[in-house]
C-alpha cells in the first residue's frame, strides 16, 4: 500500500473487542503466532496471555512490538477546528479531552487530522483510561517487548483504504466484523476518517437482518450528511466472505470483501507495517524513549549474572550519569517551578484585566458589541420546532465562545432541516459564527443508540466562535 513502508516491528498483537492475537514478524510475515482461546478483556487475563503466548514464541530476544488496539472504553470524537499550528491544536486537544472524557480517569489520547479546506480540517480525537496504556506497556516490559505502536482500529483502515480500488474523494463504507462486535467505519479514498459505528454484536452472529439494517441505516445517514451517496463498501473478518453472499443485492452499494482480512493475523499484520511518526498513537515520541530506556535497565540486570564483571561496570557508569543527571534535573526543575509561579501571577493579573474588560463589553449590548446582540437576537435565530434550553457566551482571547443546547419535539429524522437552518443563520452575516461542534455528533449518538425509532424529544448541541 502507497502509505506503508517496507520496514516493520519484531512482534504484532492486535487486541481487538477482546480478540488477542500475537506473532512474531519476519519481513513483514509472521513466522510465530499464537491466538488466545479465550477473550481476554482485562489486564488480569492480558497478562495471563502473555504467559502462555511466551511458551509458544520466542519472546527472550526482546524486539519492538506494535499493538492494534480497540475496546468498548476507546471513544472516539469528530469535529472540525481553525486551521492552526500543531502546538495550538494538541493545548486545545488537550483541555476538550479534561472537559469531555466519559471516564473519571487520567485520559491517554491521540488524534487523526484531515484537512478540509484552507480554513478548517477535521479532527478524529481517540480518547482511553491512561492506566489501561500503562498497564499494556508495563506488561509488553515483563517480556521485553518495547511497544512502539498502539493504534485504534480506525488508523488501520485508513490505510487500507488506500490499497483499494477507489478515487482519493470517493465516499465508501468498511465494515468490520469480530467476534463479539463489528465496526462500520465511512472514509474517502485518499483515507480520511468521516465518522465510525461501533455495533454492540457481531456481524458473524447474529441474525443477516439486524446487520442490514445498520448497513442501509449508515448509506442512508451517509448520502444525507455528505450530498452523495456510497457506491460500494468492503466487508472485513473472518466470516466477511459468508455475510458477502447473504447480503448481496440487498444493499444500494456494491459490496466487496478484502481477501487478505480473512486471516485471523490480519490486523496483527497491518500494524506492523504502519511506520513513521503518526499523531493516532496512544504512545507518545517522549513516552517510548522512556520505555526504551527503561527496557535497558531491566535488560543490564537480567545479564548481570551471566557477565558480572562487565555488567557491574556498565551499571555503575549508567548510575554514575543517571546521578548527575538527577542533579542537573533537580536544579533545571527548581528554575522551572520558580519560572512557573512568576508566569502564574502575571497570567492571574491579565486574567483579572479581561475578566474586567469583559463584564464591561458585555454592558454594552449596541451595535458595535456583536455577542450582545447575538444573545439579542436568539428569539429571531432559532427556527420554529426548536426549544433552547440553555445558552452561553464566553470570550476567550479574541474570540468568543458560543454554546446551544436545547431539544425538539420533532422525528429525529424531521429535525435534520431545522437544525441545519439554525447552523447557516450562525455562520451568516452579522454573526460569522465558525462552528466547531455541530448538531450531528449528538444527532448521530441518538441514531446509533436505537433514538430515531423512538417518540422521546430529541436533544441538540451547537458550539462555535465568533471573532
Amino acid at each position: 500500500m502507497n502509505k506503508l513502508t517496507r520496514r516493520y516491528t519484531r512482534y504484532a498483537i492486535s487486541w481487538i473487542y477482546g480478540e488477542f492475537r500475537i506473532a512474531r514478524m519476519q519481513h513483514g510475515f509472521p513466522v510465530e503466532t499464537w491466538v488466545a482461546p479465550y477473550h481476554v478483556h482485562d489486564m488480569a487475563t492480558l497478562n495471563s496471555a502473555m504467559h502462555e503466548a511466551a511458551e509458544h514464541i520466542d519472546l527472550s530476544r526482546g524486539g519492538d512490538v506494535a499493538i492494534a488496539y480497540e475496546d468498548d472504553l476507546h471513544t472516539h470524537d469528530f469535529f472540525d477546528v481553525p486551521n492552526m499550528g500543531k502546538r495550538d491544536l494538541e493545548k486545545l486537544l488537550a483541555r476538550k479531552v479534561e472537559q469531555d472524557k466519559p471516564f473519571p480517569d487520567q485520559a491517554a489520547w491521540c488524534y487523526h487530522e484531515a484537512k478540509h479546506t484552507n480554513d478548517e480540517e477535521g479532527i478524529l480525537l481517540h480518547r482511553l483510561p491512561k492506566r489501561i496504556v500503562d498497564a499494556i506497556v508495563r506488561i509488553c516490559q515483563e517480556y521485553y517487548l518495547t511497544p512502539k505502536r498502539l493504534v485504534p482500529l480506525t488508523e488501520i483502515m485508513s490505510e487500507l483504504v488506500t490499497g483499494y480500488d477507489v478515487e482519493n474523494r470517493e465516499l465508501i463504507m468498511v465494515v468490520s466484523t469480530f467476534s463479539e462486535r463489528s465496526e462500520i467505519a465511512v472514509t474517502l479514498g485518499d483515507g480520511e476518517v468521516l465518522f465510525v459505528r461501533e455495533l454492540p454484536y457481531s456481524g458473524a452472529n447474529v441474525d443477516i437482518s439486524r446487520v442490514l439494517i445498520d448497513i442501509n441505516r449508515t448509506l442512508q445517514y451517509s448520502k444525507q450528511r455528505f450530498g452523495k451517496a456510497i457506491d460500494k463498501f468492503w466487508l472485513l473478518g473472518l466470516k466477511s466472505d459468508v455475510i458477502s453472499q447473504q447480503i448481496q443485492g440487498q444493499v444500494d452499494a456494491k459490496v466487496f470483501i478484502d481477501e487478505d482480512a480473512l486471516d485471523p493475523l490480519f490486523w496483527a499484520t497491518e500494524v506492523s507495517k504502519i511506520q513513521g511518526q503518526i499523531s493516532a498513537n496512544f504512545i507518545p515520541l517522549l513516552a517510548r524513549k522512556r520505555i526504551s530506556r527503561n527496557l535497558f535497565y531491566r535488560i543490564a540486570i537480567w545479564a548481570s549474572p551471566v557477565v558480572f564483571t562487565a555488567s557491574v561496570g556498565v551499571v555503575s557508569a549508567v548510575e554514575f550519569e543517571h546521578a548527575e543527571n538527577r542533579k542537573m534535573t533537580d536544579f533545571i526543575e527548581t528554575e522551572i517551578d520558580m519560572l512557573s509561579k512568576d508566569i502564574e501571577q502575571i497570567e492571574s493579573l491579565i486574567e483579572r484585566r479581561d475578566e474586567g474588560q469583559q463584564k464591561l463589553r458585555l454592558l454594552q449590548a449596541d451595535a458595535g458589541n456583536l455577542p450582545a446582540q447575538f444573545m439579542n437576537h436568539l428569539g429571531e435565530l432559532v427556527p420554529a420546532g426548536l426549544v433552547l434550553t440553555s445558552s452561553n457566551v464566553e470570550q476567550v482571547g479574541e474570540e468568543w465562545k458560543i454554546e446551544l443546547k436545547g431539544s425538539s419535539d420533532l422525528a429525529l429524522s424531521d429535525v435534520v432541516t431545522v437544525l441545519v437552518e439554525l447552523e447557516d443563520r450562525m455562520q451568516q452575516p452579522p454573526w460569522n459564527i465558525t462552528i466547531t461542534q455541530s448538531w450531528e455528533s449528538s444527532w448521530y449518538e441518538q441514531l446509533r443508540t436505537g433514538a430515531a425509532s423512538s417518540k422521546e424529544r430529541s436533544g441538540f448541541e451547537i458550539t462555535g466562535w465568533m471573532r
